[in-house]
């Protein structure tokens, strides 16, 4: 599960009132009207981003993870070349936070978008994928730099 990370800007909140892009509250309200309502299941704040999981009510596969660059003020839609094309458990994003290291880039929310996708793996931190030139060496995965540990408050909404 998991494997080549997509990111997708979806609202940009950069020109909105101070309410909205500049509060956690107003930018969650503003995520959820996009995205027709869905539950917050689980989120996690970073100084810079704040990670939220999103689920259909009474669908337990149904999830979607959402970054918000509280900096730039834009809502990151966060997909996987998985072919888990009905959405994401509990226990995926459980998963994706403890095993697969995702704070480590999560909490440098401006390095999410990039031409050079990242890969998630278990186990694994995450690597970005770059190509090369034909008759080169096809793919070469890159480490992150070094994160020092962070301390992080996650809430469970019901």
């Amino acid at each position: 599960m998991f494997g080549e990370m997509n990111v997708v800007p979806i609202i940009n909140l950069r020109h909105a009132p101070e309410t909205v892009g500049g509060s956690v509250d107003g930018a969650v309200a503003r995520l959820l009207e996009v995205t027709e309502h869905p539950t917050v299941v689980k989120w996690m704040q970073l100084p810079r981003a704040l990670l939220v999981f999103l689920m259909v009510p009474g669908d337990p596969e149904s999830g979607a993870f959402y970054v918000y660059n509280r900096v730039a003020r834009v809502w990151l839609w966060v997909d996987f070349d998985d072919e888990k094309f009905g959405g994401y458990t509990v226990g995926d994003f459980d998963q994706l936070v403890r095993e697969c290291h995702f704070l480590d880039i999560v909490e440098r929310p401006q390095f999410l978008p990039s031409r050079n996708r990242w890969i998630i793996r278990p186990g694994v931190q995450p690597r970005r994928c770059t190509e090369f030139p034909i008759g080169k060496n096809p793919a070469r995965i890159q480490r992150p730099p070094s994160i020092k540990p962070l301390v992080i408050h996650a809430i469970s909404i019901r």
